[in-house]
């Protein structure tokens, strides 16, 4: 047992830290990217930024926001009990206001300062083309300036795509994911990269975009009002990169294990774990 650290069960090194929505009950937010990094065989810490009874989709709803002194403080104490040194992702998702964003921003920064090589992968968590947007407009800038400069990826749908490329009406979802790339930011993966356009529509495009190229990956598409596929698909997708999956490889198959989840064959979701 690591002497700093005498009071822990589980002596593994953290591996991720996941920042975003806490349901009582639900799929989606930490609930999901944590739980399939887990079964992925790592250990993950789970930061809410809301915390809620269920989704807002239902008739009564309680919980709120996390209390900013609560958050920055929990996010201290992950310094001060020096438990990231080893960890390779912090994924960012759903945020209540753009002050979390910037909490958040400033404390990546100084977990950079012990750890060099840890990378920041944000899912902007904003809206979809169904819906529209279900967060405050506000929280776009917060996104846009205060965790998109740190990021060393982006995991948008594409109507999050577009908030976060204001301006670029008329240019393809792969142009509009090639304009966020810079030195820091590696490589973007759009998730639904295309409008679903009606009833005729057969796949699902995902597309990863880096320096080296494109991949467009294409899934059946699955009727569901369920919601959380984009946090899957970034569980899914850390979970692979953990256990050393090369970054294409990676994306197809969190693409392929989203469309299975969605309709209802996925083994996160069973009694079972699954099978080698």
């Amino acid at each position: 047992m690591s002497p700093d650290l005498p009071y822990e069960l589980d002596q593994r090194p953290v591996a991720a830290v996941v920042i975003s929505s806490q349901l009582a009950f639900g799929s989606v937010g930490n609930n999901v990217v944590g739980r399939v990094i887990e079964r992925a065989g790592h250990r993950v810490i789970c930061i809410p930024t809301v915390m809620f009874s269920n989704l807002p989709h239902y008739h009564s709803l309680a919980g709120g926001a996390l209390d900013d002194g609560w958050l920055g403080g929990i996010l201290d104490d992950l310094l001060a009990r020096a438990v990231l040194r080893e960890a390779k992702f912090v994924c960012v998702g759903y945020l209540a206001h753009p002050g979390q964003a910037r909490i958040i921003g400033e404390w990546f920064s100084r977990v950079r300062e012990v750890n060099p090589g840890i990378q920041l992968v944000v899912d902007p968590a904003m809206g979809d083309d169904d819906v529209g947007l279900y967060t405050a407009p506000e929280v776009v800038e917060g996104y846009v300036k205060h965790l998109i400069p740190l990021a060393g990826a982006v995991t948008p749908n594409n109507f999050e795509l577009g908030l976060l490329t204001e301006g670029q009406d008329g240019h393809s979802p792969e142009e509009r994911a090639r304009s966020l790339l810079t030195p820091t930011l590696r490589w973007v993966a759009v998730t639904s990269a295309a409008p679903i356009s009606g009833p005729g529509t057969a796949t699902v495009d995902t597309l990863l975009v880096t320096d080296a190229g494109t991949r467009l990956v294409k899934t059946p598409l699955v009727e569901s009002r369920a919601k959380g596929a984009g946090d899957f698909f970034l569980g899914t997708t850390v979970g692979a990169l953990l256990n050393g999956c090369g970054l294409e490889d990676a994306i197809a198959d969190a693409a392929i294990a989203t469309a299975r989840a969605l309709a209802g064959g996925d083994p996160y979701f069973s009694a079972s774990p699954p099978t080698a």
